[in-house]
């Protein structure tokens, strides 16, 4: 299956993402003891529905799919400050690596050979607020919440089409696709001594990326392409956390 996905020349996402990155930078600055690096690594699956549609005069063509996760890890790293009591806030990195997906087939299934598609790196600059209370001496729980900005960076499958479109004079460019996601989770923490925890993140995570919307004409013929990809994807994760 043959799939084109190429940019939008709307430029403003990638300034977002910049003054969303600065916003976080700042936030998160060493301010007062008691703050916390958290670093480790999470399980992931997911379920995704790419809703596509390309023009090419009055013809339509409707490329949606449904997909799901071809890998399964990811690795985090976070930074926590105290905000008021039992409340922390902070923001981190979430990098899941070389994101593929597994295409479905008309009914649902996975595709018998399966097919992968390729879509590149994926990085994700999040917000981070929490509140946590300490059951015992050494065992504390955590209800928490984040907000992030996506990038995916071509590779692969994607990148091949996004060549293809530019040979055929389609006006994109080779930039990362953004997105936004919201995620609610619960923590469970193990005190090991006065500086270390282990810390186990368990939630759910709705990602929307924008991955083409293009309206142009190409050699005198209308075009027009809109690509979104909606994913669902449920998280466990193990970490170490530091109090700095």
């Amino acid at each position: 299956m043959k799939m084109m996905v190429p940019m939008s020349r709307n430029h403003s996402p990638v300034l977002a993402m910049c003054a969303f990155i600065g916003l976080t930078l700042a936030m998160t600055a060493p301010a007062a003891a008691q703050s916390r690096l958290i670093i480790g690594g999470t399980a992931y699956s997911e379920t995704g529905e790419l809703t596509g549609e390309q023009q090419i005069s009055v013809q339509e063509n409707d490329q949606s799919f449904s997909y799901e996760n071809a890998d399964f890890l990811s690795a985090r790293i976070l930074y926590l400050r105290p905000f008021k009591e039992n409340f922390r806030i902070g923001g981190g990195i979430d990098f899941i690596g070389n994101y593929r997906a597994s295409v479905f087939d008309d009914e649902g299934q996975p595709q018998d050979p399966i097919e992968v598609y390729e879509f590149g790196p994926l990085l994700e600059v999040m917000a981070h607020a929490e509140w946590g209370i300490n059951i015992t001496e050494k065992i504390g729980l955590g209800l928490g919440a984040q907000l992030g900005l996506t990038g995916l960076f071509p590779r692969g499958d994607l990148r091949e089409e996004i060549l293809e479109l530019q040979d055929q004079d389609v006006r994109t460019f080779m930039l990362p696709r953004l997105g936004w996601s919201v995620a609610p989770q619960v923590s469970a923490r193990y005190q090991l001594d006065d500086r270390l925890a282990l810390r186990a993140d368990a939630g759910v995570q709705w990602q929307t990326i924008w991955i083409f919307n293009t309206e142009q004409t190409v050699n005198d013929v209308a075009f027009r392409k809109e690509w979104t990809a909606s994913t669902m994807r449920t998280r466990v994760g193990l970490s170490l956390e530091i109090q700095l």
